[in-house]
């Protein structure tokens, strides 16, 4: 069983799909490492990517059997919680978009308590 992740700040958890397939990875825009790990990385804007506040990271180990995912600063370097500030509810909502797409093409399911 793959191991359950919670995005900083947010009440829903999540893991890998049991019916994960590497080509979803591939369709979804998940770029395989020289270490055969696979990351992916999306910029939460309201306006413009290229100045994006936050971005979602993900990863996904070789066996496919690990995931990581946190939203970070511009930089990737220091986790955000977008949850706790009003103002950020529409980078919530592209987050919420985001998600539901991983969970349709089968890469990650929520999990419930």
């Amino acid at each position: 069983m793959a191991n359950t992740v919670e995005i900083n700040g947010d009440t829903r958890k999540f893991t890998l799909s049991p019916d994960l397939k590497l080509y979803a990875l591939i369709d979804a825009g998940f770029v395989k490492t020289a270490k055969g790990n696979f990351n992916y990385e999306h910029p939460l804007y309201n306006d413009s990517p290229y100045n994006a506040p936050t971005k979602l990271k993900m990863t996904i180990d070789k066996e496919m059997s690990h995931l990581t995912m946190v939203v970070t600063d511009r930089n990737g370097l220091k986790k955000v919680n977008i949850f706790k500030n009003q103002q950020l509810a529409p980078t919530v909502e592209l987050l919420d978009y985001i998600l539901k797409d991983l969970e349709e093409r089968n890469i990650i399911v929520a999990v419930k308590d």
